[in-house]
């Protein structure tokens, strides 16, 4: 068997995730798992993916790995895979690693993006990609916040209940909001980190947008997050909004041994 890191893209519209489920809608992991067997004739292949995303969210380089049969080397992987897959799945890079490497446990840093259309009319283009904010928003006073993201800390605050965690601590490089120059209503919030709990992206802008339009200060946002209570907090903001864009890897970990065409 060989170790194989996968990196792909997809639309998350129509899944129900990223985790395989035994019924409901198809999920990223089980489309990819299906064109895996299909291609090896073997029942058992499984894939481990960097984390789990929830319905909806969509990633621009989401990773996994897989342990498969001795003979990929002699496969076109990456044809077949983006052969057999939905269109809204694509593979952008395959090759074989060393046993030691790990999607979710060698993973250093994590980036995702939150995108907003912000405009008093709706564009139907963007109905399933960014969130429609109708009132005006300012980056000034969201950044306000969101700087305070930036460090090591609990954030307890911003965990959907359902997946426990042996710890809610977690350390963020980058926080911030950004607006799109060449189009000023598209508006994206970056952050990045060693790690994130259960809808934890979605429930900070969710707060932040809250907190924005009630016209709340940094310290209001203090007092929530030092509270370590998800009811402190804000509701979710909308999945369709939110992009996973890398994942990053030690070098010495995430080196290439054969690559997959």
């Amino acid at each position: 068997m060989k170790k194989v890191k996968l990196t792909f893209s997809y639309d998350g519209t129509d899944y129900g995730g990223w985790q395989r489920q035994k019924e409901g809608r198809p999920t990223v992991q089980g489309e990819i798992e299906k064109a895996l067997q299909k291609i090896f004739k073997n029942k058992e292949i499984k894939i481990c993916g960097s984390g789990r995303t929830d319905a909806g969210v969509h990633a621009y380089a989401q990773v996994a790995h897989s342990w498969l049969p001795d003979n990929v080397e002699s496969i076109p992987l990456m044809r077949g895979l983006n052969g057999l897959m939905p269109t809204d799945i694509s593979v952008h890079s395959a090759y074989i690693v060393n046993d030691d490497f790990h999607a979710i446990a060698s993973s250093q840093k994590k980036t995702y993006q939150y995108k907003i259309y912000n405009s008093s009319l709706p564009f139907a283009l963007n109905s399933k990609y960014k969130h429609w904010v109708r009132k005006p928003l300012c980056l000034d006073h969201l950044n306000q916040f969101a700087r305070h993201f930036i460090g090591t800390q609990d954030f307890k605050s911003f965990m959907t209940a359902g997946s426990p965690v042996p710890s809610t601590t977690r350390t963020v490089y980058r926080s911030e909001w950004i607006r799109n120059e060449s189009s000023p209503e598209e508006i994206s919030y970056y952050v990045a980190g060693n790690g994130f709990l259960k809808q934890m992206v979605r429930n900070l802008v969710g707060t932040m947008l809250h907190m924005h339009f009630k016209n709340k200060s940094e310290n209001d946002l203090l007092e929530v997050l030092k509270s370590k209570d998800r009811r402190k907090a804000a509701s979710s903001a909308p999945a369709l909004g939110l992009y996973l864009m890398s994942v990053e890897y030690p070098a010495d970990i995430d080196k290439p041994l054969k690559l997959l065409d």
